[in-house]
């Protein structure tokens, strides 16, 4: 394990960790980072947003202990998130920076060498990732693990443009691979989604299939909890943003992307028995699905067209078709 003094001319990975109002989780949190052992030096940077709770005496205990390798970014008010990240973001001094927030842990103790050597065999990678374990806090739902649904050893900001599937936990970036965080960076409603696309216009995505880290899913969490309604409205501005910073060559996939959220969206809205809203997310799939012009909605953006605006003849065509089922076989 790694009990060097860190100084800024030895430090290869800096962990970086959000916090605000985390003080029932952010001492486990630090023993994860504690816990991890290296062949080099290390340090734990935290960024502390002015919790209204007891997160900074929490924070004050463990830095009084591990002073030689715990370094801590204090605000002096709110400015939320993505800004306290930037900010802090200057202060790491490591090659590497691996993000997490003070409601997460990390579980493995070999997880910062493991994504550090991957780096370092892989210099076209300019970040990598692994699976995280999410477990419910209020049981409501088993833990189960979360990855991406095709399991390769890297991937593209051209995947990463379909699904976000980097839990928050897991990433860990080549610092340097850009010269300034754009304009662009600073808006826009979830955080890690930004960063993980800054990076992949830089290289490629690595990945360790091996659940290392633990993402809660708590009533405190920012975007956990919310319903799947908002989620799908998160990714569909989330995805509007992207297709105006990024370069032209990726906007006939993100407006893919793009028609089968909202078609994902007119069926939620029509279980919640808003068909007005329903009706208009399902033309707006079909608007996204023609891009560029002279494309052909898909049959399942069709259906979800017909199902909204004519019940009715959707209806009868469903029965239609079990009856032919039914005579075919």
């Amino acid at each position: 394990m790694n009990r060097r003094p860190t100084t800024a001319s030895n430090v290869k990975v800096s962990a970086l960790m959000l916090t605000f109002n985390h003080e029932r989780y952010v001492g486990e949190a630090i023993e994860g980072f504690l816990a991890q052992e290296t062949d080099f030096p290390c340090e734990l940077v935290v960024a502390e947003d002015c919790s209204t709770d007891g997160t900074r005496e929490v924070i004050r205990q463990y830095w009084e202990k591990h002073s030689d390798r715990i370094r801590v970014f204090l605000n002096r008010r709110n400015i939320g998130a993505r800004r306290t990240a930037a900010r802090a973001y200057a202060w790491c001094r490591g090659e590497y920076v691996a993000y997490f927030d003070g409601d997460d842990c990390w579980t493995c103790p070999q997880k910062l060498q493991r994504q550090a050597d991957l780096l370092d065999a892989h210099p076209e990678y300019a970040l990598c990732f692994h699976s995280v374990r999410m477990v419910w806090e209020d049981g409501s739902q088993e833990a189960t693990v979360f990855r991406p649904h095709q399991i390769r050893d890297c991937y593209t900001l051209e995947d990463l443009l379909e699904n976000n599937f980097i839990g928050a936990c897991s990433p860990m970036y080549r610092k340097g691979v850009f010269p300034e965080r754009p304009a662009w960076h600073f808006v826009g409603p979830v955080g890690d989604w930004w960063e993980h696309i800054l990076y992949a216009q830089h290289g490629r995505i690595g990945y360790l299939d091996e659940p290392m880290g633990m993402y809660r899913q708590h009533q405190g969490g920012v975007y956990s909890m919310t319903s799947t309604l908002h989620k799908l409205n998160v990714a569909i501005e989330m995805l509007r943003r992207f297709r105006c910073a990024l370069d032209r060559r990726y906007c006939g996939l993100i407006s893919r992307v793009l028609s089968s959220h909202y078609r994902q969206l007119a069926l939620v809205h029509l279980e919640c028995g808003d068909r007005t809203a329903a009706r208009a997310a399902a033309a707006q799939a079909v608007r996204e699905s023609c891009y560029p012009i002279g494309r052909i909605p898909s049959p399942a953006i069709l259906r979800t067209l017909v199902r909204t605006h004519l019940p009715g003849a959707y209806e009868r065509l469903r029965a239609l078709a079990r009856r032919c089922d039914q005579v075919a076989q």
